[in-house]
């Protein structure tokens, strides 16, 4: 059986609908330490979802930082969230924590912002660069075939 305090849940900011459903279907799949398991199309059958809406909702939980993803497949629940074997096991992974990683310190909900921003810049400038790849790719002559 684990264990959790899930006062964690105290800091996290104003999340669309469907993150909040993702967040606390991730609490319940969670290995202890907070590790979970699961591809996107798992985690969607679980809530009865399409695959891309987790996709969508999954940025708004990192940029809160109550997710991280450790890679395909894996995440990881942030300590304050997470469950574990042992109260002092949850104690030593919140005080082993880099202060700028806590939730409780600073205001979250401005960092929440600024971390979400800066992920929709970046996904604006993927998709800029995608543009102008494909754009050049069309200004291409064609070759005439050779009889």
């Amino acid at each position: 059986m684990l264990w959790g305090s899930f006062n964690g849940l105290a800091y996290v900011p104003r999340l669309p609908p469907t993150a909040y459903t993702l967040l606390l279907h991730l609490l319940t799949q969670q290995e202890s330490g907070g590790l979970v398991v699961a591809t996107h199309d798992e985690l969607a059958e679980g809530l009865a979802l399409e695959r891309g809406m987790i996709s969508r909702a999954m940025p708004y939980l990192v940029a809160a930082r109550l997710v991280t993803v450790v890679r395909r497949g894996r995440f990881q629940l942030h300590p304050m969230l997470a469950a574990f074997d042992h109260p002092k096991d949850q104690q030593r992974a919140i005080e082993g924590l880099p202060r700028d990683m806590r939730l409780d310190e600073g205001d979250f909900e401005d960092e929440y912002e600024r971390r979400l921003e800066l992920h929709q810049q970046e996904k604006a400038r993927k998709a800029e660069m995608r543009s102008k790849v494909t754009s050049i790719g069309s200004r291409r002559p064609r070759l005439k075939p050779v009889p």
